[in-house]
């Protein structure tokens, strides 16, 4: 299977050319250094109209799920690969939507065949590399610059990643690449060792809590594995209803005012 940049850009944000308007761009690897950082996340922070770094530090880091997604799905899907390094990406905000964004541009869009030796070998440098090399030295960085526990941050990642996977595999005819799909995540979830992320645990390996989902009645959605912080955002958002925070009753006011909303459009 070719490489599908429409599906990269359209649900990730990540392309091959400068967005329009970018209210601040930086080199990926500048993010190394917490200066750089702070500024990024300060840019942001004003952006989604946050009330400190913190919630800049987990919006940031929910849309690095996009190249989590982007790496299983061209070890699962494709022949080749693209270069997912920080020194091969600029970073820049800007808006879809009329909503800021984080778009992820590809300096040199090379694409690059998968060894030829053993899958399993190929497959397990490919997700090591991406998150002990490119992905763990940015979230510590945000760690240290926003005060939040790099394990928060991580949390920020694994309920999307699954999500858009599921999207994907939704949408392949064959079955065998449907399989592969579930098999490459499982690798992620159950193989990967914790000490990849710098953590007591892989923040892939978490057990569901399932809740009712009052924007499709009679059906269950999963709780977020840790706080976004969106309600420190001023923006009216409040407290997700999948928040981990939220009491029983929170959560079932919660559900009454969406369903109550939804009743009356």
């Amino acid at each position: 299977m070719k490489l599908n940049y429409e599906l990269f850009e359209q649900l990730f944000c990540m392309v091959r050319e400068d967005p329009l308007d970018a209210v601040l761009s930086m080199p990926a690897s500048d993010l190394l250094t917490e200066e750089a950082a702070a500024a990024f996340l300060k840019a942001y922070q004003v952006e989604i109209k946050g009330q400190d770094l913190q919630v800049a530090a987990t919006y940031f880091a929910s849309a690095w799920r996009g190249l989590g997604v982007t790496l299983q799905y061209m070890i699962s899907l494709t022949e080749n690969r693209l270069d997912l390094s920080l020194t091969n990406l600029t970073l820049h905000i800007s808006r879809r939507n009329g909503y800021p964004s984080i778009f992820f541009r590809l300096l040199n869009a090379a694409e690059h065949p998968w060894p030829e030796q053993d899958r399993n070998i190929w497959r397990s440098e490919a997700i090591q590399s991406f998150y002990r090399d490119t992905l763990r030295p940015v979230v510590e960085v945000l760690a240290s610059v926003s005060g939040l526990p790099a394990a928060q941050i991580w949390g920020q990642l694994p309920l999307g990643v699954a999500y858009y996977l599921r999207h994907i595999g939704d949408t392949l005819e064959q079955e065998a690449d449907r399989i592969r799909l579930q098999e490459d995540y499982e690798y992620l979830i159950k193989d990967v060792d914790s000490a990849i992320f710098g953590l007591a645990r892989n923040p892939f390996d978490y057990k569901p809590k399932w809740i009712d989902d009052p924007y499709n009645p009679g059906q269950l959605s999963q709780m977020k594995p840790t706080c976004c912080l969106a309600y420190r955002t001023d923006t009216g958002h409040g407290y997700c209803y999948s928040c981990p925070k939220l009491t029983r009753q929170q959560r079932e006011e919660k559900a009454a005012s969406i369903m109550a909303a939804a009743q009356a459009k």
